[in-house]
């Protein structure tokens, strides 16, 4: 599948041209699997029945942090980025004009020849959340196989800047999945053609959903319920008293399992024959970086006494000395965080 790029001249453009397919973020949306919208959310966007979504600070910010996530990645596996790729562009689909993406970069691997054919995919986030490399957020998932498969690329990267439970950088390579990839591009293609071009609504998907279609209730009215609805009520009832127990049981599980671990890091178990050791839980303290302030007011006091007030102002002096601030953290262990591998 051939691709050619339209490059907008401003921002407010290539926000137009989205509106002509179905861009990256689309494809999680499509799948079901996006935290942020729904097939009939997305469905009413397209058709102009809603107005876009305002921009938010956390999305600035993560615009404005693109390029400093990129610079990590590829100083930590020494790949070159195409700088040509930077900046507000789209890739879209010769053959199925609807598709379209919009890639964060394009990279070099190591050692490899810089020609357009050798270049991989590096798809940038930011995010407040933990991300476990080994089992990425099925949304993020889903936006670089489509990616991958407009632009007939093998590889990608997502690099990613989060905050909990403190700033942190990381990334994960992903190949692509062509058979995964196949089924997108039906979800794709059917909702373009039939549920956009032909204005067919999709389904309701959560409850959300539910309001938006009826956003009031009429007074005083009944609905009939069926042998299917009663069913639905008994169920929920049901599994509401289920996952109460269960949640109880879980602490009291989590409870039993930090006791025998202690102030160890790992719970390990060794295999009897081979002597192989797992580990079956964590519960590890996360190392925090502090401001020494005794160590500042012996070594330096006349800049420790222009940053005291009532208490020592460390925000201010992190801003405006940020040198000295590296220079007199210390690491110190913070929270324990708990996990079953």
């Amino acid at each position: 599948m051939g691709w050619h790029i339209v490059r907008p001249t401003d921002h407010d453009g290539w926000l137009a041209e989205r509106m002509k397919g179905l861009g990256s973020s689309d494809a999680g949306t499509v799948m079901g699997v996006s935290p942020f919208s729904t097939p009939l959310k997305l469905w009413r966007l397209k058709l102009g029945m809603d107005p876009p979504v305002a921009e938010s600070e956390a999305m600035r910010n993560g615009h404005y942090l693109e390029p400093a996530v990129a610079e990590f990645f590829a100083g930590a596996t020494h790949s070159v980025i195409d700088k040509s790729t930077e900046g507000d562009w789209i890739a879209v689909s010769d053959e199925k004009p609807w598709l379209r993406v919009s890639p964060d970069r394009l990279f070099w691997p190591e050692g490899a020849e810089q020609t357009p054919e050798n270049r991989l995919l590096l798809e940038i986030k930011s995010t407040s959340k933990f991300v476990d490399p080994e089992n990425l957020p099925l949304y993020w998932y889903c936006q670089v196989q489509y990616q991958m498969g407009v632009l007939g690329i093998h590889m990608a990267v997502i690099a990613w800047i989060s905050s909990s439970p403190r700033l942190n950088m990381d990334y994960a390579w992903v190949p692509f999945n062509p058979t995964f990839y196949k089924k997108l591009e039906e979800k794709l293609d059917y909702f373009w053609n039939e549920n956009i071009l032909k204005r067919i609504q999709p389904e309701p998907y959560n409850g959300d959903d539910i309001k938006i279609l009826f956003p009031t209730s009429a007074d005083g009215k009944n609905a009939t319920a069926t042998e299917a609805d009663i069913e639905n009520c008994r169920r929920y009832k049901e599994l509401e008293k289920e996952i109460d127990s269960l949640n109880e049981e879980l602490s009291q599980l989590g409870t039993e399992i930090k006791k025998s671990i202690g102030d160890a890091e790992f719970l390990m178990t060794t295999d009897p024959e081979t002597g192989s050791k797992t580990t079956l839980a964590k519960f590890k303290s996360i190392n925090e970086k502090v401001l020494d302030e005794e160590k500042l007011k012996e070594e330096n006091p006349d800049v420790y006494t222009s940053y005291m007030l009532a208490v020592f102002d460390k925000k201010n002096f992190k801003e405006n000395e940020p040198e000295l601030f590296k220079k007199y953290c210390k690491s110190v262990k913070g929270s324990r965080r708990f996990s079953i591998n």
